[in-house]
């Protein structure tokens, strides 16, 4: 097991042994996450899609003019969002092509910008690929059963959504961090409900999955100075606080910086301290601090 943190200059390994490696060095990676056939995929320096072999090597996919935000493979097929709010589906030429059907997706004249620019903030895809989800900030979660070609509205619009993320074994299973709390799918996104039962702060950046589990940091509010981290069962109750020997988190725990492999739970938070337990929720130990530009999170 190790932990992955990109940043803004290539991205740190964390061995379960103790060792600290680098790759792509000189590069911005973000947006970590797996693709077709075991593979992984990431954005690089803000306009191209990579992937990761199993032989160890990184291989550009594709690249476009417009700044891509974020990646997520639904089986074969894989999708970028752009910091304009479009979405774009690798073609098997290698072409990023823009999907004409989220451009008109209903509700769309209603999506406004709040602090960073309208943009696409994460992506995921349920694990038996049938639907896609694309968290606009702000403008709801988007969902497409049928590969991109249509699109409909999920999730109020002012719910300000900051991650979704897909169950990776149970494909009714959603969740989402948001200003109004843990947003929770038990229909693979069609539609959602969200809590703040148990959570002493209830803004919402990101989330994770361990088992039948999520977890979800908060703080109150895109300013704040510390956040705090929670647990839940996926399906419904209220939250309970994660301590573990979790020292205090400064800033926010943002979008894509918690992770699970369903085992082992990692965090960064704004200082760039990361931290990782030594199985679930117990035996938190921060294994660096003050990294730059931390973009995201992984556990593999």
């Amino acid at each position: 097991m190790s932990v992955l943190v990109t940043t803004n200059d290539g991205y740190h390994i964390f061995t379960s042994s103790g060792k600290q490696l680098r790759s792509l060095e000189g590069h911005r990676v973000e947006c970590f996450t797996p693709g077709p056939e075991g593979t992984f995929l990431a954005v690089i320096d803000r306009h191209e899609v990579w992937s990761h072999g199993r032989d160890g090597e990184w291989t550009p996919r594709a690249k476009s003019e417009s700044t891509l935000t974020a990646v997520v493979a639904a089986g074969d097929a894989v999708f970028a969002g752009t910091d304009d709010a479009r979405v774009l589906r690798l073609t098997p030429a290698g072409a990023l092509e823009p999907l004409a059907g989220f451009d008109t997706v209903a509700g769309r004249d209603e999506w406004h910008r709040v602090g960073s620019p309208l943009q696409v903030r994460s992506m995921a895809a349920t694990c038996d690929a049938g639907a896609v989800l694309v968290n606009v900030h702000v403008g709801g979660i988007p969902r497409s059963v049928d590969g991109g070609a249509t699109w409909q509205p999920t999730l109020a619009v002012d719910d300000d959504v900051h991650q979704v993320l897909a169950h990776p074994t149970r494909p009714e299973i959603v969740v989402a961090a948001a200003a109004v709390g843990l947003c929770r799918s038990h229909d693979g996104g069609a539609t959602w409900s969200s809590s703040t039962e148990g959570m002493a702060q209830t803004y919402a950046r990101g989330v994770a999955f361990v088992g039948d589990d999520v977890v979800v940091t908060v703080s109150e509010g895109p300013w704040a100075s510390r956040a705090e981290v929670y647990r839940a069962s996926v399906d419904g109750g209220g939250a309970t606080r994660v301590s573990g020997g979790l020292g205090e988190l400064h800033g926010n725990v943002d979008s894509r910086c918690i992770a699970s492999d369903g085992t082992v739970v990692a965090l960064a938070d704004g200082n760039g301290d990361v931290w990782r337990s030594a199985a679930g929720f117990d035996g938190f130990e921060r294994i660096v601090a003050g990294l730059d530009t931390v973009t995201g999170v992984t556990v593999a």
